[in-house]
């Protein structure tokens, strides 16, 4: 359904009422930037961030986990601030011309879920770009999942919070028949062939191929 941004400015284009913001969907603090966000994301394109931590941190966990990222404001994108103690993050809707139409929450720091939460609101691109501690935007766009069989011995595969395939990045172990991976999410990395996976509505990172060449990853 299209909407009448400057039509729609002043009201709430979210359904707080929905999964998308509710738990076990979405566990961040109701009423904060970042639960926000979060569910907007999932709600508007159907894809979950999964971020951690506080709004500061958004920007590089995001990143790490794979997501694009981009300097200027794109339709659907969240952008990020490092801000004070916490930071800040606030959904952009939509872009044209000069003009961003954006959403956000707690922009009062309430902290409480309130009636200026989620309002639709606009601010020209220059003054955009101008705002102190802008970090950048991730950019949230709907994603292709591939079924991929779990080929290792003991069929189970370890899921990793980030490309940095460490021991102390390491989320758990899984054993299931397949796994959900991100298309075109493959890279090289330490010599492994690491790919995206989706798994219990978050974004981890997992080995398709190690350093000796054994495959623990195939495509169904």
């Amino acid at each position: 359904m299209s909407i009448n941004y400057e039509k729609s400015l002043g009201r709430r284009l979210a359904d707080f009422s929905a999964r998308y913001y509710n738990p076990p969907v979405n566990t961040a603090s109701k009423g904060q930037c970042v639960w926000y966000t979060q569910g907007r994301a999932y709600e508007k394109k159907g894809v979950y961030i999964g971020a951690r931590g506080n709004a500061r941190d958004v920007y590089e966990s995001c990143k790490k986990d794979g997501f694009q990222v981009s300097r200027y404001p794109k339709p659907n994108s969240i952008a990020c601030f490092n801000g004070g103690t916490y930071g800040h993050v606030s959904f952009v809707e939509y872009v044209i011309a000069d003009t961003v139409y954006y959403t956000e929450a707690n922009a009062n720091a309430d902290n409480v879920l309130s009636d200026d939460d989620g309002i639709l609101k606009k601010m020209s691109l220059t003054e955009w770009m101008r705002q102190p501690n802008l970090q950048g935007h991730i950019v949230v766009k709907s994603e292709k999942l591939i079924s991929y069989k779990i080929v290792t011995k003991k069929g189970k595969i370890g899921l990793y919070k980030s490309g940095d395939i460490r021991k102390k990045n390491k989320f758990k172990n899984i054993k299931e028949d397949e796994v959900k991976v991100v298309a075109g999410s493959g890279k090289l990395k330490d010599g492994r062939d690491i790919v995206k996976v989706l798994y219990d509505n978050s974004y981890y990172w997992a080995i398709r191929i190690n350093k000796l060449g054994i495959r623990k990853l195939k495509r169904k």
